[in-house]
């Protein structure tokens, strides 16, 4: 008993410190993020000086354009969608109470890139009204994460409630199936055609505008709220599913309705973006690393971290090879293993996070 009480008392005294740095940890990620905004601004092409632009308050027509109308939106979209993959991430690690859970685990980013493929093969032989062709790849590749999470459902489910390792099995076949059926569109397309899927499965933000940017805020945005409100459910699912049961939470409500926001949030930034493969699941164990395991802390960090990370890539994506572009799945993987593995190895001999 007195064993017990000194270890509630232990586990208390690590949050208190926790909150205690809560403040200036997400005011400093908030700096962090801002000053990458302003150097995602001034990189480019054409070189366009923000701090000359706002001292003096003029700019030429090309430069306001590019800036306001190709620039801040690919910025906020990439912010944007960091967030919301990175969140999407810490929730499935909690859900699954697996280090390796993320978007990609469970099928729904394979499944949009198989409908989107699907599509720009279509395009290749069928001729479509302009506004048609602007959202038909996006519409397609929503509709596939929205059926592979369907599927999911329908084999994880049960009247004995969800079980989470057929949840995370069912999605790696999901995975390897729809990855096996876009290698086949890719056999049989044109090589123009190839190139696109190619280049759409390993992520672009190229062609960002408002109204994708709109599009995809509002799923983002209200899906980080609602994982904000239950974070005291998804944390004690994350130390135990029976212990959670036992205080109350109903937790194939939990898992249900967290599974169909994760759907709705990673099938928006997929459909207008493409794969943007390694944040779901290195972000929140960086996060985890550095700032704590308590989803009060590793919640906000994510998303923040996400935002930062995604942004940084796409810098680079853009400015590394002027005037052509990287697919920006290869920077994250670039930048976000290398660091994940020295934090590894530096952690390796405590490991005292959940």
């Amino acid at each position: 008993m007195k064993a017990r009480t000194a270890s509630s008392m232990l586990v208390k005294k690590q949050i208190a410190i926790q909150q205690k740095g809560y403040v200036p940890t997400i005011m400093m990620l908030c700096a962090v993020l801002l000053a990458v905004a302003f150097i995602a601004l001034n990189a480019g092409a054409v070189k366009v000086n923000i701090w000359q632009w706002i001292g003096s308050g003029s700019a030429s027509p090309l430069q306001h354009t590019i800036l306001w109308d190709i620039r801040l939106p690919r910025i906020l979209m990439t912010m944007l969608t960091g967030a919301g993959l990175a969140i999407c991430g810490a929730v499935l690690q909690a859900i699954c109470r697996n280090p390796l859970a993320d978007p990609g685990l469970i099928g729904v980013s394979s499944s949009a890139a198989l409908c989107a493929g699907a599509a720009l093969a279509l395009l290749s032989v069928v001729q479509l009204p302009p506004l048609a062709m602007t959202y038909f790849v996006p519409l397609s590749a929503f509709v596939g994460a929205t059926l592979s999470l369907i599927l999911l459902l329908k084999i994880a489910d049960s009247a004995q409630g969800m079980n989470t390792l057929v949840l995370i099995l069912a999605g790696v076949a999901i995975n390897a199936g729809a990855m096996t059926l876009l290698g086949l569109i890719q056999y049989v397309v044109d090589d123009a055609t190839l190139r696109q899927i190619t280049f759409w499965s390993m992520g672009s933000y190229a062609g960002i505008n408002y109204t994708s940017l709109s599009i995809t805020t509002v799923p983002v945005v209200l899906g980080a709220y609602y994982f904000w409100q239950i974070r005291h459910p998804l944390m004690l699912m994350s130390c135990s599913e029976k212990q959670a049961k036992y205080q109350g939470v109903n937790t194939r409500k939990v898992k249900l309705t967290s599974l169909w926001v994760v759907a709705a949030i990673v099938a928006v930034c997929v459909s207008f973006t493409g794969i943007v493969g390694f944040v779901g699941l290195v972000v929140p164990h960086i996060c985890r690393m550095l700032f704590g395991a308590h989803l009060r802390i590793l919640l906000p960090t994510s998303i923040l971290f996400g935002a930062i990370l995604v942004a940084l890539a796409d810098t680079l994506a853009r400015t590394l090879i002027i005037p052509a572009e990287i697919p920006i799945g290869l920077i994250t993987s670039m930048v976000g293993v290398p660091f994940f593995l020295y934090l590894i190895v530096r952690e390796k001999r405590k490991f005292n996070y959940v």
